[in-house]
């Protein structure tokens, strides 16, 4: 997977006008990566429920949540659905909610903030969210694997060349711009380095497990581009 992500940010790259190695330098000499296998139980709702696709009412949705929406830290990730049952969905630029329906021998393929800042927003950020199981459809599982960065790289902007920047902001006017459910919080100024980043992403996805492992004032979120501090003292009881 290290390789296939590696060759997949080259092709990105070479799409917008870099050379194929201008990520290289954000990659640590043995960089790791990381990889999961994810179970996703039947949720409450039973499969024979005539409302039970019905995803207008917030209580439902709430019901049927796996993942809320999220956006990835990094540059991309990778996904095998190695279920059948539907989950997945992505956010459009229109603000709306897309299945990604399993198709076997597949990866499906999403760009994280990193890359979005690195390019200055011509690689838009994948929102995304999944939906538990129905009832009585049995348990989701997927394989994600996430391409990591250094978390000491600093924030620098790739001379993605003019001309592609213009097509990125023609393509967002004439679409009316970018409705979407998901903060974009890689901003520069914002954070020194990617790995700070990266922390505040995962405790605003994850505020009870920084709750839980990281004590006192772990995260100072500020709303302005002045940098953020983190205090870390892990507590004895939770060592």
């Amino acid at each position: 997977m290290t390789s296939i992500a590696t060759f997949f940010t080259s092709l990105i790259a070479e799409a917008i006008g870099l050379p194929a190695d201008a990520f290289d330098r954000y990659f640590d000499a043995n960089q790791q990566h990381k990889l999961k296998i994810v179970k996703y139980p039947e949720c409450t709702i039973e499969a024979a429920d005539p409302d039970a696709e019905n995803l207008s009412d917030p209580k439902r949705v709430a019901l049927r949540q796996g993942v809320g929406p999220h956006k990835d830290s990094m540059l991309t990730s990778y996904l095998l659905q190695a279920s059948g049952q539907r989950g997945l969905q992505a956010q459009n630029q229109a603000g709306q909610w897309i299945d990604a329906t399993p198709i076997p021998g597949t990866l499906v393929v999403a760009i994280g903030q990193g890359l979005e800042a690195m390019t200055a927003g011509v690689c838009a950020s994948t929102t995304h969210r999944v939906l538990s199981p129905l009832k009585g459809s049995g348990p989701r599982f997927s394989v994600p694997f996430f391409q990591g960065v250094s978390y000491d790289a600093r924030f620098e902007e790739m001379d993605v060349p003019t001309d592609v920047r213009v097509l990125r902001e023609e393509l967002r006017r004439a679409q009316g711009g970018r409705k979407d459910d998901v903060e974009f919080t890689f901003q520069k100024g914002r954070w020194g380095h990617l790995g700070e980043a990266t922390l505040a992403n995962r405790v605003r996805s994850h505020p009870d497990v920084g709750e839980r492992w990281v004590s006192g004032s772990f995260l100072i979120l500020r709303t302005d581009l002045s940098l953020c501090f983190f205090n870390f003292k892990m507590t004895k009881e939770d060592d």
